[in-house]
């Protein structure tokens, strides 16, 4: 029989080559080719030395690889111990972590729920002007059933790198051997439910998404996210609403001008003010308060008194005076000449209920106790001299209270002058925010001009299109280009605090692109971080411990490529964050 060789056979469709994709199918296809040849081959069973070398051998393989993971995590240790942690160690990693991992679930986006009758269907139409159409009779059970009455739609959308990040959507896109990222033009998350249960779309049916995206270019595709094979399924070039030539002219995009001045005037500004607030209450807490000196007290001579020997340890604003007397207050009611005739056992001296001023004498005799309020005096020539050193202290202590109410003083007049400034260039940057806004405005009113004499109706085709899905199932559907991960220049990043140098060990590390438009997520418990990136685009990284976010923007991150250093600076966002619009503000976008 001669040979044949097929020289043009077709490329593989991306179908062909997922339905060869699947590794775990070909590791149980292979283990019962081998148990079935191990059972009909005699020699096999008769020979234990054999079986058991190879039953020993498989466990040594197990044992290298995991004494050589052991050793990989004290290279790891021994790295990092330079920096001072203040972040508590991640938790160990569960067996199975899931495909989709929230790293801040308070900031993730919230499911929108609405109620239709499988019965008759129904027509959704969501804030952002998405439109949901659910034909009759559509939905079905875990059984395939018919389903009739009430069922909850729950839906939410995606649109740009923060929403992407903030609900933990894997973007990491294998096909044919290749790794890309997607860059989103929108996605969404769509699910159904009855009393509890889920619900499906009936074989055959198909819901229609008419999901409204701010990117009008026409360059995406549409795909559909396997949680089971945690890959992304390519579906078909993407359906445009509006894809005729006219209907494409879109407004000018955001000012990139506009957007700085607008930061400038909401985020940064703002936080120079608070951060000279600070600085200044910080200092003013730091000058030293001098302490007012007690002025002594005169004996009446119409009060008994003790004569105790305290310690002035325990009462050092009593070592400014000698001989104190201790005067019983006229407070006391429990008071009798008897107690001087007592041989008091034990003797207490306590803090009174006028810190500094008065003090409690407790008496005890066998089981009886006496307390009684007291009040240290002189007399005489004590008197006197206590007084005189009296003065001398208090004319110290004026002193001091003076220089610091100065230094105060002047702290708090820098401050106001400092503070006044920013308001000055607050006000000036909002004034050029307006007029970028204004000129911005009539740009757009003279382009929907020119689009209405063209034709148009409706002023929402100006910033908006639809991308048009048809699901047969339940999901998480994406509008996406699809951008090559970099083979090469592969970093081992280490983050730390911008400021205290502290170092920030992450569970979740996102990777973003300024320059695609494009986030790659690590999950930085399972694995040491190897990220590769292109040394021609403009990268940041948002990370996360425990909920918080830590930011290094592109500017910093840019500083450390050309230091050719891996420790990245990172600054830590407010714990109390729990907006996306203003995480996104923080992350530039």
């Amino acid at each position: 029989m001669s040979l044949q060789f097929n020289f043009n056979r077709p490329p593989l469709s991306d179908d062909e080559i997922n339905k060869g994709k699947d590794f775990d199918q070909l590791v149980k296809s292979f283990k019962e080719q081998s148990l079935k040849k191990a059972q009909g081959d005699e020699s096999w069973w008769k020979n234990k030395k054999i079986r058991y070398t190879t039953i020993i051998a498989g466990v040594t393989v197990v044992c290298t690889i995991t004494y050589q993971s052991l050793i990989q995590n004290n290279k790891t240790t021994k790295t990092t111990k330079k920096h001072e942690t203040v972040i508590t160690p991640a938790s160990q990693p569960k067996s199975r972590t899931p495909f989709i991992q929230t790293p801040a679930p308070k900031l993730s986006t919230a499911y929108t729920k609405y109620t239709v009758q499988a019965g008759t269907g129904g027509k959704i139409t969501h804030p952002s002007s998405t439109r949901i159409s659910i034909p009759k009779n559509a939905l079905v059970n875990k059984e395939g059933k018919q389903l009739i009455g009430e069922v909850t739609i729950e839906y939410k959308e995606m649109h740009d790198m923060g929403d992407v990040i903030l609900n933990g959507i894997p973007m990491q896109y294998d096909s044919a051997g290749k790794t890309n990222c997607l860059e989103t033009a929108g996605m969404f998350d769509i699910r159904a439910y009855q009393n509890g249960e889920p619900v499906f779309i009936k074989p055959g049916e198909e819901i229609k998404v008419e999901l409204a995206s701010q990117n009008p270019q026409d360059k995406f595709n549409q795909y559909y996210l396997d949680t089971l094979q945690k890959n992304w399924v390519y579906l078909k070039r993407d359906d445009l609403a509006q894809a005729s030539p006219q209907k494409q002219l879109p407004a000018s995009e955001p000012s990139p001008k506009l957007l700085s001045l607008k930061r400038e005037v909401d985020v940064i500004i703002p936080r120079k003010m608070d951060s000279v607030e600070k600085k200044c209450a910080k200092a003013i807490a730091a000058l030293s308060k001098p302490n007012q000196p007690r002025k002594p007290e005169k004996a009446t001579g119409k009060r008994p008194e003790f004569v105790i020997d305290a310690d002035t340890r325990d009462f050092p604003e009593l070592a400014a005076y000698e001989n104190t007397l201790f005067e019983v207050g006229a407070e006391n009611r429990n008071y009798s000449p008897e107690l001087h005739e007592i041989t008091w056992s034990d003797v207490h001296l306590l803090p009174g209920p006028q810190k500094g001023k008065n003090y409690i004498l407790q008496l005890t005799y066998r089981k009886r106790t006496e307390q009684l309020v007291v009040y240290p005096v002189l007399k005489g020539q004590d008197f006197e001299k206590a007084e005189t050193k009296y003065q001398e202290q208090f004319a110290t202590y004026s002193r001091l209270l003076q220089e610091r109410q100065n230094k105060e003083k002047q702290l708090m007049e820098e401050l106001q002058l400092k503070q006044k400034q920013y308001l000055s260039e607050q006000k000036r940057k909002q004034e050029e925010y307006d007029k970028e806004q204004l000129r911005l405005k009539i740009e757009y009113e003279q382009n929907r001009n020119r689009q209405l004499q063209a034709g148009f109706s409706s002023s929402g085709t100006l910033s908006k299109v639809e991308r048009v899905f048809r699901i047969s199932q339940f999901g998480i559907y994406n509008s996406d280009c699809p951008h090559p991960v970099p083979q090469a220049n592969a970093i081992q990043p280490v983050f730390v605090l911008k400021e205290k140098g502290n170092l920030v060990i992450p569970e979740r590390v996102y990777l973003i692109d300024y320059s695609s438009k494009t986030v790659m997520g690590y999950d930085a418990r399972t694995s040491p971080l190897n990220i590769p990136i292109d040394d021609t685009k403009s990268y940041g990284f948002c990370i996360f411990r425990n909920g918080q976010a830590f930011i290094c923007d592109r500017k910093q991150f840019q500083n450390t490529e050309e230091a050719n250093s891996r420790e990245f600076k990172v600054n830590a966002l407010p714990a109390n964050l729990d907006e996306p619009s203003d995480f996104k503000k923080f992350l530039d976008l």
